[in-house]
């Protein structure tokens, strides 16, 4: 009896193993498949940072036809200007500027153009951006709370991403990564992130009362 309870301990040890192993040598997800999980959102909302000598942090608010992006800028590690662009239902942009009691006088805008959609005018833009027969899958970490994989692009010229994180569960990312001939420009650390139904309110979805309208 104790010899089969043994080989039936033996037998299941193996099999545990052999999960293990296949499961650690297994790819995340399917390329194609990480790129396709995102395609159908129509509402988000999301807060980014980015590395570099110019800190800033950003808010995006994006329902329908509506978005909202807000930038605040620092110095010194101290806020400056807060910086906004918001499109309405109509299709009307409306440039404000929430000043900081730190900020020595009004910096340019620096925020022009028209919203073309969630897809083209968020960070959803970097997903379409991955081409399938360049990009490979080279891990998984977590970022902000979110296990995402990382898909290389072999991008190198600084202005599309060379890296991406990708939320496993949502398609979306959580980080990027910028680099030109194999050093890192920058990256860009997303957070709080909310996608779907519900995520942005009609309330968020206009300009401040303490913002000054600039054009």
């Amino acid at each position: 009896m104790e010899e089969k309870d043994l080989k039936v301990r033996l037998l299941l040890a193996i099999l545990i193993g052999i999960a293990f192993f296949t499961t650690g040598c297994t790819k995340p997800t399917d390329l194609n498949e990480l790129i396709g999980m995102s395609k159908n959102i129509q509402e988000l909302y999301y807060e980014e940072r980015n590395s570099g000598e110019v800190i800033f942090d950003g808010k995006v608010w994006a329902k329908d036809n509506q978005f909202k992006y807000e930038v605040t800028i620092y110095s010194n590690n101290e806020k400056i200007d807060t910086l906004g662009l918001l499109t309405d239902n109509s299709g009307k942009n409306i440039i404000y500027r929430i000043q900081n009691p730190n900020a020595s006088s009004a910096p340019s805008t620096g925020i022009s153009g028209r919203f073309q959609g969630i897809r083209e005018d968020s960070f959803l833009r970097y997903i379409d951006g991955i081409d399938p027969q360049k990009a490979e899958i080279v891990g998984t970490e977590e970022v902000e709370g979110r296990q995402s994989v990382i898909v290389k692009t072999n991008a190198a010229d600084g202005a599309e991403p060379s890296k991406l994180w990708i939320d496993k569960k949502t398609g979306v990312p959580t980080k990027i990564e910028f680099a030109e001939n194999e050093k890192i420009v920058t990256s860009l650390t997303y957070r709080n992130i909310k996608i779907g139904p519900g995520s942005v309110s009609d309330k968020e979805l206009v300009v401040p009362e303490s913002a000054i309208v600039l054009e």
